[in-house]
């Protein structure tokens, strides 16, 4: 997608260092949804909205993963893992905290 340098620049460095892969998987796709989101809502707001849901995937991944620690007897590790699946849920809360405004941003350029 020719756009994919242009959207990462919206992530900070720590996002495309621990979320980078992910989130270009999800620019790549070149789904409807995600050219819909470039027209309705800008390249900020959607780049924003990758690391919302790339950090949700990560979470997800955490808390399975935890639950099957907790199954295998190894607590430590599965109280690790859903702490850093709850770290990642307030992350996934902040990204889109900042989806917000860029998009409210674009589309008052958009209609000038």
């Amino acid at each position: 997608m020719g756009e994919e340098p242009e959207l990462l620049g919206h992530l900070g460095p720590v996002e495309l260092r621990l979320l980078g892969p992910l989130v270009r998987r999800l620019l790549r796709s070149g789904s409807p949804g995600l050219r819909r989101a470039l027209e309705q809502t800008g390249p900020k707001a959607t780049a924003r909205m990758a690391c919302v849901n790339a950090t949700r995937l990560y979470a997800l991944l955490l808390l399975v993963l935890g639950a099957a620690a907790q199954l295998a007897g190894a607590l430590a590790l599965s109280y690790a893992l859903m702490g850093l699946a709850g770290a990642f849920m307030a992350w996934s809360l902040w990204c889109l905290y900042t989806v917000a405004a860029p998009e409210r941003e674009f589309k008052r350029a958009k209609r000038s």
